[in-house]
């Protein structure tokens, strides 16, 4: 046999071109015809067949998950060559909840299927980091991590001796989930007393609505509860794209008979699979909620039973004054939480069990018989119900009417309202882009609405409101040291709103009457209503900061007005800025220290998630790349350094309110005397120590990568062993009162500010838009598919399955009239900035929209331009109210969200000279 080398082999497919063209023959190339034993032993290169087969060697296997501001939470088998990953796979081993449901498995996405590559790449920080030039010049020094944490400690004394507690701000943010991960940094500041912000609120994540109308929005289904739904909604959520590992058990639900029904102003992913796609106007989500409730009342659709006793419908209003009747409003020292009903048996007023004042905690009845309607007279009070008021309210809104704000056929909407209320059981599914509309809280608070009239709570459905918080009693024990000592815990969008100046944007981007037309305030009303929030202890907030340690969470890319946002902060923290990060991203760039952090295949640690009863277990598959260290692992030198540092200089302890701040002994405290000295260490302590996990071991879990929660860990009720998790069972099935005032689902508010918004009802509001600026163009920027926030955006497999680059999407009419053709780069345009892009025609969106995927890091845009930049925002004076019930300062639960879809733009196609390079 004649042997090829690669040059003859080479020179030969040179001629090929033409050779076996113009040839008869079609082997005439002799060199290439057809041999007999291709694996012969004198076939060249054989050793290649071993680097396949070394893809499938590993020395060991460890467990982890990808839980950087991700949802899914997915065990994952990670395979380690040499102390290299070189792959990972899904476990899928998670048990069925019973036979009659869909597994779990297997769990998992494209980002988490390339984790192994992001933990290696260019951006990956390696070791501590001091700032060797100005700020965000990029000039940095490397040091050790005893000089690192040496001088952060002096400088954060120095803050404590020059200003006292309270300065410093160490807010951890999303990109922390996991249990070890973030209890170190939020120990850390709960023994500082640091500011940390609502990581909800923060990001514009909170639905407010369903906390005003159920007490509590983190009380939600588990994904194998949606299997047997006969009617799902997806309400402006694309799960197909942003709920990957979970998206399964809605279309098994479809094929098991449910409807499912898209709302969205895109033909996203997961509308091309839905039994209708409703196009709704974006930003009119309250106005079909609203017609959702016409109908229900209009057609008698509802449940009264329903609506007795789970809801305040029966409860009784002031006609004279519009404000709930009160035991005060009857008896000298009457509680103001105290409510009335009017007993249909009796003919006469009752007190309602189970309201915040109620002696008696219960949701039963009785012998009462709450009437739903009319008028009544109580001790010379001319009184209403509930219902009646709702009543009025929804007459505004039928689908006739509303399908000028929604531009959905109005039989259409009648059909579907139907279907919902007929069903068995419904769901409405929110996603969190509703919270980043000024309207969230109507859009969420109608839908509730809409489901307690058709009695749809708890295993007959309800709203889905993307959260579960489990019962995880040792882990709030550790992050919040016991209690004893606090961060001082801010409203998010609130802090970022005011600390950053964002209200200046505002102020540039909004036409004040325009605004108000829309949305019922102008920047001055909100202004005067946040400094009445403030004023009046409604909500926390703690002013100029002189100090910086930011854990997790990329804030000068992700907060609106981005470079103004900036700027403020590093004016304010001119004292100190520390970032604890895995990679260089666009909020380390400015940082006097870095500090690298493990990732999450580099760390023991412990994850949970709403979505399901899984429990991951993180076993450090390989050493951390270079310095890098668990989070726990370096607030543990930083507090050592702390202690050494505050005993050399004489320090000891700074009062703070009730508590004193003792950098002395923060070491000691952090570490519980030494118990919990490294991310292993605390591991081992939730597992083994945490009731919901039943008592596994370390090691058992470790072998696993995963534990099973039981019972304990529901945190409104039990976890059922062998049932999908439905909402709301302990107040449906068991009768106990819901968090609110009434102790009921909630839709009567008579806080002063809902009264004077006109808002004591549900109803409907617009947002911003276009309308109340002079920039023609809708604008929103949902979650991306390859991406988590800005994570993975800059992966190289990821950019591969995309542009490559930041784009927007555009109706082809909209760029046939602007004279923008596919993959053209454009300027995005307003009033407070600009941005490019490039165009990606989309034709199933409306022709009057942009939208772009959000998460792009400021260095991926043409100029460094973000789209941040030139995005306004305001906040919801509603969501800021107080001293109402349950409508007081709840971290994760009750706060202004930062909403990020009320600017609008206009579009050109991007000039040569703003292109530079890319031109």
């Amino acid at each position: 046999m004649v042997q090829l080398n690669r040059r003859s082999f080479l020179k030969g497919l040179g001629a090929a071109g033409t050779g076996v063209i113009s040839s008869s023959n079609a082997w005439a190339l002799n060199r290439l015809e057809p041999i007999g034993d291709t694996l012969h032993q004198d076939y060249p290169y054989r050793s290649w067949e071993d680097l396949y087969r070394n893809e499938w060697t590993w020395d060991k296997v460890g467990h982890a998950a990808h839980c950087i501001n991700c949802m899914g939470n997915c065990a994952f088998d990670v395979f380690v060559k040499d102390g290299i990953v070189i792959r990972e796979e899904q476990i899928a081993k998670y048990p069925a909840v019973n036979a009659k449901v869909p597994d779990a498995n297997p769990r998992g996405c494209q980002k988490g299927a390339i984790h192994s590559t992001s933990m290696y790449e260019a951006d990956r920080i390696r070791y501590p980091l001091k700032r060797a030039g100005e700020r965000g010049a990029g000039k940095w020094q490397r040091i050790s991590w005893d000089q690192a944490t040496e001088e952060i400690a002096d400088k954060i004394i120095d803050i404590f001796e020059k200003y006292g507690p309270g300065k410093l701000k160490t807010h951890q943010g999303s990109g922390n989930q996991s249990m070890v991960r973030q209890s170190g940094p939020n120990r850390f500041a709960s023994l500082v007393g640091g500011i940390q912000l609502d990581g909800f609120t923060t990001v514009g994540d909170l639905n407010t609505g369903a906390h005003l109308a159920y007490g509590n929005p983190l009380e939600s289904f588990t994904s194998d509860a949606w299997f047997d739904a006969d009617y799902i909604m997806l309400g402006m959520i694309n799960p197909n794209a942003t709920r990957i590992p979970d998206a399964h058990y809605i279309w098994e639900a479809q094929h098991n008979g449910a409807r499912i029904v898209s709302t969205a102003p895109d033909m996203n992913p997961s509308s091309i699979h839905a039994d209708l796609w409703m196009p709704i106007k974006q930003g009119s989500d309250p106005y079909l909620a609203m017609s959702f409730v016409n109908v229900i009342i209009d057609e008698k659709l509802y449940k009264p039973a329903f609506m007795k006793e789970q809801t305040d419908l029966p409860i009784l209003v002031r006609v004279d004054n519009q404000k709930l009747l009160r035991e005060s409003d009857l008896e000298a020292s009457g509680s103001d939480e105290v409510f009335y009903h009017w007993d249909l048996n009796t003919g006469k007023a009752v007190k309602v069990n189970g309201s915040m004042g109620s002696e008696t905690k219960t949701l039963k009845l009785g012998d009462v018989d709450p009437a739903l309607e009319g008028q009544f007279t109580v001790n010379g009070i001319a009184v209403t119900t509930v219902f009646e008021q709702v009543k009025k309210e929804a007459a505004k809104f039928p689908p006739e009417k509303t399908r000028a704000f929604t531009d959905l056929d109005p039989e259409m909407v009648r059909r579907e309202v139907r279907r919902m209320a007929n069903a068995r059981k419904a769901i409405v599914m929110l996603g969190y882009i509703i919270s980043r509309y000024s309207n969230c809280l109507y859009t969420g608070w109608s839908y509730a609405l809409a489901m307690a009239l058709t009695g749809h709570g708890g295993k007959t459905g309800g709203l889905d409101t993307s959260w579960v918080v489990w019962n995880h009693p040792r882990w709030t024990e550790l992050a919040n040291f016991g209690g004893k000592k606090l961060p001082r815990y801010e409203a998010g969008g609130l802090g970022e709103f005011l600390r950053g100046n964002m209200i200046d944007g505002a102020r540039q981007h909004f036409d004040p009457v325009k605004l108000k037309e829309r949305v019922g305030f102008n920047i001055d009303e909100m202004e005067a209503m946040i400094k009445e929030s403030i004023d009046e202890g409604w909500m926390p907030y703690y002013g100029e900061i002189k100090g910086m340690i930011t854990v997790a969470d990329n804030t000068f890319r992700r907060n609106k007005m981005a470079d103004t946002y900036r700027k403020a902060h590093l004016e304010q923290a001119s004292e100190l800025y520390v970032n604890v990060n895995v990679r260089m991203d666009s909020t380390a760039e400015w940082a006097d220290y870095v500090l690298p952090a493990a990732s999450h295949y580099e760390a023991w640690d412990l994850r949970t998630q709403g979505f399901h009863r899984f429990c991951n277990v993180f076993t450090r598959p390989v050493e951390p790349v270079g310095d890098s260290k668990p989070d726990w692992d370096i607030m543990a030198l930083l507090t050592k350094k702390i202690q050494e540092r505050a005993i050399a200089r004489g320090v000891s302890s700074y009062p703070d309110g009730d508590v004193t701040r003792d950098l002395h002994t923060i070491h000691d405290d952090y570490t519980m005397n030494g118990k919990l000295m490294t991310d292993y260490d605390v591991t081992k302590w939730m597992v083994e120590n945490s009731p919901e996990f039943g008592g596994v071991t370390l090691e058992e879990a470790a072998e696993r990568g995963f534990i099973v929660m039981n019972e304990h860990a529901g945190t409104n009720q039990p976890l059922v062993k062998d049932e999908p998790y439905n909402p709301f069972t302990n107040q449906t099935e068991s009768k106990n009162p819901y968090d609110t005032l009434t102790g009921r689902i909630t839709f009567y508010c008579d806080h002063p500010r809902f009264m004077k918004l006109g808002a004591t009802v549900p109803t409907a509001r617009q947002h911003a838009g276009p309308e109340a600026s002079k920039y023609p163009l809708e604008f929103y920027s949902p979650h991306a598919r390859w991406g988590i926030h800005s994570n993975w955006r800059s992966n190289k497999f990821m950019l591969r399955l995309q542009r490559g680059e930041p784009n927007i999407y555009i109706n082809p009419q909209l760029a046939h009239q602007r004279n923008i053709k596919d993959g053209d780069h454009v300027r995005m345009f307003n009033g407070t900035g600009e941005f490019f892009a490039q165009a990606k025609f989309y034709p199933s969106i409306p022709v009057n929209s942009i939208m772009m995927e959000h998460g792009w890091e400021p260095h991926q845009y043409i100029q460094r331009k973000p789209m941040n930049n030139s995005m306004a925002t305001f906040l919801q004076p509603l969501e800021l109210v107080g001293g109402w019930g349950h409508l007081s300062f709840k971290y994760a639960m009750w706060n202004a969200n930062q909403v990020a879809h009320e600017s609008s733009y206009d579009i050109e196609l991007a000039r040569p000279e703003d292109l530079g390079d890319y031109s």
